[in-house]
């Protein structure tokens, strides 16, 4: 703060002299992001790609075909880095049988995520609806101050849109809990309210950001309000409607297969109950789309069994640079470090 008002202060007249754009200051927060968004773009230019190539095995049983990525030797973590090395690899495992070496299941439970906070909230709006921050700040601020319907008049359709904290109040809870029931079915409601953690710096003065009647749902009032102001209110209610319900339940079956030193791994995923699921799924990120975690058909497998290998599929792949930030992966990345507030982040 020192350093903000014996600097920043003399230098934002500059700025805005010199770069003629009013809204620009050297502050804690834009200085730092530049200093984010500079260093990422450092980052970018000096990046080297390195060769890497993928192996999957495509194996049969009980004529249902799976893919298993290669992912150790010698039990160790393995990548294959040359084509060189590639051909020696392909020459071992096509003498040698593949073999189920270790089967696991289980139910796997996926709990719902919090209601939205503000910073959530922005990066969902990006992510889901395409929203930039100024659109989303703008339509939040509508949804809050109150817009006019035949139904209801003027009424305010969310709680405050400037906060930190994931805490509910306990009538929002009755009465979601009660609406899940009537909708949705007992399944679907939890025994106990779920209750979420809230950052340690958060302000506990305002709830999270919630509808302040969940029965006035999104489809109800869709024909009286605005295109933005529908997508952003069912956004906001969807994720708190599905932060008060159920997990959603997985059957999961993780396989290891053997073929003389390498190890292939596959992970089936089925759902049991789609649970809270059912009204709203959170947007993945790249790392969980590109991995092994999805729904695949496998045959049943027990440890021993031997396997048909249909065919062996490669490719040669070069790393990447890390992306330019998005305002949604700005945003993580500033609530992290801890730096600003969301009500800053627009500027």
């Amino acid at each position: 703060r020192v350093l903000d008002r014996l600097v920043g202060y003399k230098i934002s007249p500059i700025l805005n002299k010199r770069l003629l754009e009013k809204q620009l200051s050297a502050g804690r927060v834009q200085s730092v992001a530049l200093k984010l968004v500079v260093e990422r773009e450092r980052e970018i230019q000096n990046f080297k790609p390195e060769e890497y190539w993928t192996l999957n095995a495509l194996c049969e049983k009980d004529n249902i075909e799976f893919k298993s990525a290669l992912v150790s030797k010698n039990g160790k973590k393995y990548t294959i880095k040359t084509q060189k090395e590639m051909n020696e690899v392909l020459e071992i495992l096509r003498q040698n049988i593949f073999k189920v070496s270790k089967v696991n299941r289980e139910l796997k439970k996926v709990r719902p995520q919090p209601p939205f906070i503000t910073s959530s909230m922005q990066q969902d709006a990006g992510s889901k609806l395409k929203f930039t921050l100024n659109t989303t700040t703008k339509v939040a601020q509508s949804l809050y101050e109150g817009v006019t319907t035949k139904s209801y008049g003027k009424k305010a359709l969310i709680t405050y849109i400037r906060t930190d904290s994931t805490r509910v109040s306990t009538d929002a809870q009755i009465a979601t809990k009660e609406f899940i029931l009537k909708k949705y079915g007992e399944k679907y409601a939890p025994d106990k309210f779920n209750i979420y953690a809230s950052k340690a710096s958060a302000q506990e003065g305002h709830e999270a950001i919630r509808p302040i009647d969940i029965n006035i749902t999104p489809e109800s009032i869709k024909a009286e309000i605005t295109t933005e102001q529908y997508k952003l209110y069912k956004l906001v209610y969807d994720r708190f409607l599905a932060s008060q319900m159920s997990d959603a339940i997985f059957d999961t079956l993780t396989v290891e297969i053997n073929s003389d030193v390498y190890t292939f791994k596959v992970v089936g995923k089925t759902p049991v109950f789609d649970g809270f699921q059912a009204v709203y799924k959170a947007v993945q990120s790249e790392e969980e789309e590109s991995g092994n975690d999805k729904e695949v058909k496998l045959p049943n497998l027990n440890e021993g069994d031997v396997l048909r290998l249909v065919d062996l599929l490669y490719e040669q792949k070069f790393t990447k640079p890390p992306l330019r930030y998005t305002e949604p992966s700005f945003i993580k990345l500033m609530e992290a470090k801890g730096i600003g507030r969301p009500a800053t982040y627009a500027q």
